[in-house]
């Protein structure tokens, strides 16, 4: 579903409305960067171009190298969920792997960790890269998580946070993100506090 789902691709009908001339960007103190060359249209905020996928993504976060598509507001959930479930799965297989390791130095019968190694060289080498890949993840999701729990993605984060928030405020909005799909949109910049469905 990742790969199938609009990452919040924008057309020429969802230009920003505020704006139709870089006047008008220059008049209202905004950036002329938000004109977009490439798709032709006034980018709405927190809206970036992706040079490798040739469009605007609305509520941009990353380009994925791994899944070659963008994650923005249209598909970051499901990205999430999709990097949960395979932390989940590294570690099912982890544990399963050191449960059979565990039995093959049993069954021998000097015990010897050197020969379990040995004869089992695949399952240590395929533990290891899965021990490996865990740790990219949990950066990964702390990354995600640190950017979903103010309000905003990791492209947009902010270099400081301009009001900090409680655990318990900051984990309330990432479990209100992962079950409904609500975002705050106030990136910690405004007082308001808006959110909307993704």
């Amino acid at each position: 579903m990742v790969l199938t789902q609009d990452p919040g691709e924008l057309g020429p009908g969802d230009a920003d409305p505020r704006y139709s001339s870089i006047t008008d960007l220059l008049e209202n103190n905004q950036n002329p960067q938000r004109f977009c060359i490439y798709c032709e249209l006034f980018q709405p905020d927190h809206t970036k171009h992706c040079k490798l996928c040739d469009v605007c993504v609305r509520d941009y976060d990353h380009h994925c190298l791994f899944l070659n598509r963008c994650v923005g507001g249209g598909n970051h959930r499901l990205f999430i969920i999709f990097i949960l479930s395979m932390a989940t799965a590294h570690l099912l297989f982890i544990a399963v792997a050191t449960y059979h390791l565990y039995v093959v130095v049993v069954s021998l019968e000097d015990q010897s960790l050197v020969r379990a190694v040995a004869a089992q060289f695949w399952v240590v080498s395929l533990t290891i890269m899965n021990v490996l890949t865990i740790l990219w993840e949990v950066w990964l999701l702390t990354e995600q998580f640190d950017a979903i729990a103010i309000g905003t993605t990791t492209y947009f984060k902010p270099t400081c946070e301009t009001r900090p928030r409680s655990l318990g405020q900051r984990w309330t909005t990432v479990l209100t993100f992962l079950l409904e799909g609500r975002r705050r949109l106030d990136y910690g910049l405004t007082g308001d506090k808006i959110s909307i469905d993704i």
